[in-house]
């Protein structure tokens, strides 16, 4: 499988930094890209977690597909940025997130078979498309290795952070190849030697 992935954190800025830079990137001032995605602020976290519990998030961004979710990156290298997919049984704290929290699961979710073949085939799954989803996908078109996947109630690119598994599979055991972007906001292709793959924990390799 083959997903676009971000699972790094900057440091905590304070919030009047953010609220500059977000305007810019909005506006295309200061030799900023503007966003096409859909900006929030002050959203309750609450709406976007399994647990319906959780304070605000400063920004909000869902990005408009993985050029948009690039620019954003590039153009706020000094800021706070979390991740999320789904928000399952993700826990977020009464004071909310001193932040931008940025959603995948409503743009970056393209899934479409890249190649099939006898002795089986390949999916591309952006990291925004729950795994239920995938495991159905797979099914339909006659893949066996995806079934587990149907008990993960998260996305693919929370699935790979992670390696979550169920049934006695793991995602990274049928992974072929990752596509990331980096806190820089640049894409590359990385294959699954390039990490320290163990029990729900994922690294970069020592030797990457």
């Amino acid at each position: 499988m083959n997903t676009e992935n971000q699972w790094e954190m900057t440091s905590l800025s304070q919030n009047t930094r953010i609220a500059m830079s977000v305007a810019d990137l909005l506006t295309g001032d200061a030799g900023m890209p503007v966003l096409r995605g859909e900006m929030r602020t002050h959203e309750p976290m609450s709406r976007h977690t399994s647990w319906r519990a959780g304070g605000h998030a400063d920004h909000y961004y869902i990005p408009a597909d993985l050029d948009d979710f690039s620019n954003l990156l590039q153009g706020s290298t000094h800021e706070s940025i979390y991740v999320i997919g789904l928000g399952s049984n993700l826990l977020v704290r009464d004071g909310g997130f001193r932040g931008m929290v940025v959603a995948l699961h409503a743009q970056l979710n393209d899934l479409r078979l890249i190649e099939q073949n006898q002795s089986g085939g390949l999916i591309y799954a952006g990291a925004g498309v729950a795994c239920a989803k995938v495991a159905r996908f797979a099914a339909r078109h006659n893949l066996a290795g995806a079934e587990f996947l149907a008990g993960i109630p998260g996305t693919v690119g929370g699935a790979l952070a992670m390696n979550a598994g169920c049934f006695g599979s793991e995602t990274w055991k049928i992974v072929e190849r990752v596509q990331i972007i980096n806190r820089s906001g640049h894409v590359l292709m990385r294959q699954p030697g390039e990490y320290k793959i163990d029990y729900r924990s994922v690294d970069i390799a020592a030797h990457s």
